[in-house]
């Protein structure tokens, strides 16, 4: 992809193309009341549900304000608590914030009518690099003021924000302020104090980088006043002005200069066209042919100014949301073709925020509309009053997931490969393997090589891209022999040689599910050796009997030992130097209640499954082996007949015939990881019925977070590290009769139980997440990702940062 004079599309400095926005103006507004819109959605007490979310969409960079107004109580104190909140919660989950430093509030000591916020705002600044650097695991990106350009005009020419009440009588929402007029003196003053703060936070953290948001905007003439042509174009030409002064092109006196301008965010909705004179917008919903594309808008501001630039915000309200969304996807599919270097889009808000000015009107602009706590939920359930419940837009998600295909993450060149070799197949569960990888895609490239197939023909090696980054490796040898069977090698080697020489991958991080794979390394030159160890191998039926042999091989050669569980970091934690617990976790977002939705196809295929299934409903999901205690669900089915099992797996090295068949069991089969929540929703009770065995010795089962996320009361036999991890939310069992009783207490539980029992089953949720766990897994791997970053150069392919001036400003001094 080339950019408009023919240089290459610059290497972008944000983890995602596909961005969030969470709104987080601060000001006071026309009625004279305080906002924090951070807090008036609940989104300060949900940062880890709302960051999930956003992970779970593909989303990793965000937008955030801090709130000057907030965050500077008492002049010169500060209190960026919830600042690093942020950044400490973003970082578990794996998601950028992008910071905004002012979201038009400012203390109230300080008048954007006068030049004390010269001076001031670059030591508020300073505090946030300051704070916020060791926190930022790349070049943190800050926005110095907010929209300078609609803060200017909304100070000097509306009654939107208090105290700047520019029409005495006038309405408090604004109306009153037409657009002839910019409130450029504000707007100069604003300019000079983002310079300046920009200066002193580089001073403090010469890695920042700065993000300049402004609306990108189109007017045009009414159609009965021709004559009103020039002045549409005067108007249209401010939006140019904030730009132009931090560039040096408008003023150069103030201190801008072309290296200030670093990156450049666009903002446009559907209100952002409209008539000079009148102020009457272009209606986008009838397709006025007035409107002008975005994407030209992009390229104007691209050929104006030279500058990687993304789009800030963009959304819609109600039911248009989906729509707008599908043509901006288009209009940077089209800005993209004529080489503007767009560097990502945010969706503004990602969670739905009520009204500036009548607060309780809530827009329904968001990908996730907003339940408020009710005061009649708070009587009922006073423990979770706080809650606040997020509903996607069914097609604004659909609409998001169709446009991400469209426009998908761009690859890194430098990104390190992470080659993995895994007895379980990408498309078998989803566990523990994928929710690891797909995660670490964002930092390499992933290559997942399975067993060989079986098949007939010629040796092959099939490809196929599973998710963004993740690409699974299957060979198909012809050779008759299970898994990485030393027949197999003969055949197997060349192949991956061969590809791995073809995609020019020398040096990767080498990851092991099984030991079994352990010769394929023979001839690489490997970063560093991973060995997940999930499981005990050794100890499940039908296992090969070199596995020990090779275990203790690649113990040997490991660089890090990541274990399941408690059990197996017991049994391994003398054999390595560097052996890791890392359990099974859960993604929260993705199995919480609140997100299922009713209509979706999901919801239809498990009320389907659930068709001739009564209550209560005592669930199970997972593979079926020699792991399930078969006799345990026959007596429990037959000790409760108006109880109905529903066991809902694969069936695997055990006869399916073996399985107890009574009028309450049922057996659904293997169902799609997006189908689990739905399943777990369905259940009054979930199961853990495993048998206490040389195979089950060492399990931490993945599914126990997640009936817990999805609120559902949990009884399991006596495994280890269900006891050990779970044991104080978890009903765990000796025996039959044991069993039945726990059941027969879950389904009796009382509202106030419940309600006890989720509350500490979410706190031990939120504490155990896939993110964090991902988080911690790139801490161990960063020292080999930073060879081969060096190693590759990847320096030299960052955006030029710009030459700030080091020295603290004399405004700051």
């Amino acid at each position: 992809m080339t950019a408009a004079d023919g240089c290459m599309q610059p290497a972008s400095p944000f983890r995602s193309f596909w961005m969030g926005g969470f709104e987080g103006a601060d000001h006071i507004n026309g009625l004279q009341q305080p906002l924090d819109m951070a807090q008036s959605n609940g989104h300060i007490d949900h940062l880890d549900e709302d960051y999930a979310a956003a992970a779970a969409l593909g989303i990793r960079c965000v937008r955030e304000s801090i709130g000057w107004r907030l965050a500077e109580p008492e002049t010169g104190r500060f209190a960026l608590e919830r600042a690093v909140q942020m950044a400490e919660t973003a970082r578990r989950h794996g998601v950028q914030v992008l910071w905004t430093v002012m979201h038009y509030g400012t203390p109230a000591d300080v008048s954007l009518f006068d030049d004390s916020i010269v001076q001031r705002l670059p030591l508020f600044a300073a505090e946030v690099a300051r704070v916020l650097a060791p926190l930022c695991d790349e070049p943190p990106v800050y926005t110095p003021i907010n929209e300078i350009g609609f803060l200017a005009w909304a100070v000097s020419e509306t009654n939107l924000m208090w105290p700047y009440h520019s029409h005495p009588g006038g309405e408090a929402d604004g109306h009153g302020g037409g657009s002839l007029r910019s409130g450029y003196e504000v707007k100069r003053r604003l300019v000079r104090a983002a310079i300046a703060a920009m200066r002193a936070m580089r001073a403090v953290d010469p890695r920042a980088r700065f993000l300049h948001v402004e609306p990108l905007v189109h007017v045009v003439a009414p159609a009965d006043r021709p004559e009103l042509e020039p002045q549409a174009r005067q108007v249209a030409s401010y939006q140019w002005q904030v730009w132009d002064l931090l560039s040096g092109r408008l003023e150069p006196e103030l201190g801008g200069e072309p290296e200030l301008l670093d990156l450049l965010g666009a903002n446009h909705y559907h209100s952002g066209q409209w008539e000079t004179g009148t102020e009457a917008r272009l209606a986008w919903h009838l397709r006025d042919p007035r409107r002008r594309e975005p994407a030209l808008l992009l390229q104007d501001a691209w050929e104006r100014y030279r500058r990687p630039l993304m789009i800030a915000e963009t959304s819609h309200v109600g039911e248009g949301r989906a729509e707008w969304l599908q043509d901006m996807t288009g209009q940077a599919e089209a800005a993209l073709a004529a080489g503007v270097p767009l560097l990502g889009m945010c969706l503004y808000p990602l969670i739905d925020r009520p009204d500036w000015t009548h607060t309780t009107h809530w827009h329904r602009s968001g990908v996730f509309d907003v339940l408020p706590p009710s005061a009649a939920a708070a009587r009922a359930q006073p423990r979770r009053a706080h809650r606040w419940h997020r509903l996607g837009d069914p097609a604004t998600l659909a609409t998001l997931v169709r446009s991400q295909h469209r426009i998908p993450q761009p690859k890194k060149a430098t990104m390190p490969t992470l080659l993995v070799f895994s007895h379980l197949r990408w498309g078998f569960v989803f566990q523990r393997p994928q929710q690891l990888l797909s995660r670490l895609a964002r930092d390499y490239r992933v290559v997942f090589v399975e067993e060989p197939a079986p098949g007939e023909g010629p040796p092959a090696m099939h490809v196929r891209e599973a998710l963004p980054g993740v690409q699974v490796l299957t060979p198909c040898t012809g050779i008759d022999a299970p898994g990485f069977h030393d027949a197999q090698l003969p055949v197997l080697r060349p192949l991956l040689e061969d590809w791995l020489a073809e995609e020019g991958i020398e040096r990767p991080v080498v990851w092991f599910y099984t030991p079994m794979a352990l010769p394929l390394m023979a001839d690489l030159d490997p970063l560093a050796v991973v060995y997940d160890c999930m499981d005990e191998l050794s100890a499940f039926k039908g296992a090969p009997v070199q596995l020990r042999q090779r275990e203790t091989a690649l113990m040997k050669t490991a660089d890090l030992v990541l274990t399941g569980g408690p059990s197996l970091y017991d049994a391994r934690r003398g054999q390595h130097p560097s052996v890791h617990c890392l359990p099974s976790a859960v993604d929260p977002a993705h199995f919480a209640p609140a997100r299922l939705l009713p209509g979706s196809v999901e919801a239809e295929a498990v009320r389907g499954l659930h068709a001739d299934v009564g209550h209560p409903r005592l669930g199970f999901y997972g593979v079926i082996d020699e792991r399930l205690d078969i006799g345990l669900v026959a007596a429990l089915a037959d000790a409760r007949p108006d109880w109905h099992l529903v066991m809902a797996g694969p069936v695997v090295k055990i006869d399916p015939a073996s399985l107890p068949q009574r009028p309450n069991i049922h057996w659904p089969g293997m169902q799609p990881y997006a189908v689990l929540p739905y399943l777990v929703a369905e259940w009054d009770v979930c199961l853990l019925p495993f048998a206490l065995n040389e195979s089950t010795r060492f399990i931490s089962p993945t599914k126990t977070l997640e009936y817990m996320a999805g609120e559902k009361p949990v009884v399991s036999t006596a495994v280890h590290d269900v006891q050990v991890l779970y044991g104080e939310v978890v009903r765990v069992t000796h025996g039959v009769a044991e069993f039945i009783q726990a059941c027969d207490a879950a389904l009796a539980e009382q509202p106030a139980e419940r309600e006890q029992r989720i509350a500490a089953q979410l706190d031990m949720v939120w504490r155990m997440s896939w993110d964090d766990t991902v988080q911690e897994i790139r801490s161990l791997l960063a020292p080999y990702a930073a060879q081969a970053a060096k190693a590759a150069g990847s320096e030299a392919a960052a955006l030029p940062a710009g030459r700030l001036a080091a020295a603290t400003p004399r405004a700051v001094a």
